[in-house]
This record gives structure tokens, C-alpha cells and sequence, in this order.
């Protein structure tokens, strides 16, 4: 079933612009059924031929939560990797962040942030999750929150196997080159706890969807 985002408007239902063109290629027959994501909920729909038919809601939000706070790669197009990563990995918020080691030009990754917005759709759609994942505003290492359960992931530290099981998991992935001891001080006062993805050092988006995707398996 294909996905596709709609707004209301004088009482029908209108694709956006990109949506329309992919909903042209495809060749949506009448009566077919699809899905469709009107602000913050997801239908099950029927295509009349002229217009949509909402036939049932199908949002439900996620058994876990996982809240990535990626710090931000210094090739910004890397940072598009992770999100599409991410959201099919399952995450439920991606918040980019600076620290030490990241991409430090605020303004221009804001310039960039609508075409982030896009490459989180076109994941959304891809993979169908049962919810919508969000891409906040970037923020600062030290605005990080913990929410639930807290996960450093950080290369120096050796394999656990005692991940603890909560609704909730607050993760952040270093940089290239990771985080320094000082931010990793920091978080681990705030109550997170360090963890490794293995002996071999992964590029960040890998990390990102290997992190999530471990969560989802031990849970």
C-alpha cells in the first residue's frame, strides 16, 4: 500500500505537489486503497477517482521510544543518510546536535533544514511506520534531555550486555572522531550510561541505524 502526505482544503482532500507527481506515476486506480498522512495521523484511504475517501485511522504510536540525538556530521549530506536511517531503523524524535567535533555553521544548516524535512518524508513513506517520526531543531550538546533510558554511544567503552528494558531510550552518537572525554563527563553526570557498538568503528550513519536497530532486537 502506497503512502502519501494530503492536507483539507474547502472540504476535499489535495496531495502536495511532490506527492501528486508520484501519485500520477504510479497510476492509482479507482477504488484502490492507499494511505495518506493529513497533519500529525495517518489514514487508510480509497481513491473515488475525483477525490479521497478516509475509510479508518491507522496512527499508533510506538511500544518504545527512541529519542536519537546525532551530532552533526561535518559533510552535511551525510546528516540525510542518517535520517533515512533512522526512521527505518524506528525512531521516534532525531534531534541534531553540535558539539566539539560536529559541523559548527548554525545558519547554514538551517538553510538546509527544509530539505531535511523532505528526506524524513520521502523515509516515512518508504518504510510506513505505524506513527510519524519528528526532526527537531538542532541544539547544543548540553540542551540534550534524558528521557527513560540513557545511551552514550561511545567507541572507547567495551561491549555490555546489560541494556536495561524502559519505554523510553534517550541516545547520542558522537561525531567522527567521537565525543570528547569532557562531553562524555557530561552526559554520563546527566545519567547516561556508555555503551559500544562493537569492536570496529563505524561511519555515524551506520552507528545511528546499528544503535536504534540493537534496542529494537532486545527488546
Amino acid at each position: 500500500m502506497h503512502r502519501f502526505f494530503a492536507f483539507r482544503k474547502n472540504g476535499t482532500i489535495e496531495l502536495f505537489d511532490e506527492d501528486k507527481k508520484h501519485f500520477k506515476v504510479l497510476r492509482i486506480e479507482k477504488n484502490e486503497l492507499l494511505e495518506l498522512v493529513i497533519e500529525d495521523k495517518i489514514y487508510e484511504a480509497k481513491f473515488t477517482g475525483q477525490n479521497f475517501e478516509l475509510l479508518e485511522e491507522k496512527t499508533k504510536p510506538p511500544d518504545v521510544k527512541i529519542y536519537a540525538n546525532v551530532c552533526i556530521p561535518i559533510k552535511l549530506q551525510t546528516l540525510e543518510t542518517i535520517i533515512d536511517y533512522a526512521v527505518q531503523g524506528g525512531v521516534f524524535e532525531i534531534t541534531p546536535v553540535f558539539c566539539k567535533r560536529s559541523f559548527q555553521d548554525s545558519s547554514k544548516l538551517l538553510e538546509k533544514y527544509q530539505r531535511l524535512q523532505k528526506i524524513l518524508k520521502e523515509a516515512i513513506k518508504q518504510s510506513r511506520p505505524s506513527f510519524l517520526p519528528k526532526l527537531n531543531y538542532p541544539i547544543s550538546l548540553k540542551d540534550i534531555t534524558l528521557q527513560g533510558y540513557g545511551i552514550v554511544f561511545d567507541s572507547f567503552e567495551k561491549p555490555k550486555n546489560d541494556l536495561l528494558k524502559d519505554n523510553k531510550y534517550t541516545l547520542v552518537f558522537g561525531p567522527e572522531g567521537g565525543l570528547s572525554k569532557e562531553e562524555v563527563e557530561f552526559l554520563k553526570a546527566l545519567g547516561f550510561n556508555t555503551h559500544s557498538l562493537g569492536d570496529n568503528i563505524l561511519r555515524e550513519e551506520l552507528a545511528v541505524f546499528a544503535g536504534i536497530f540493537m534496542i529494537r532486537c532486545k527488546l
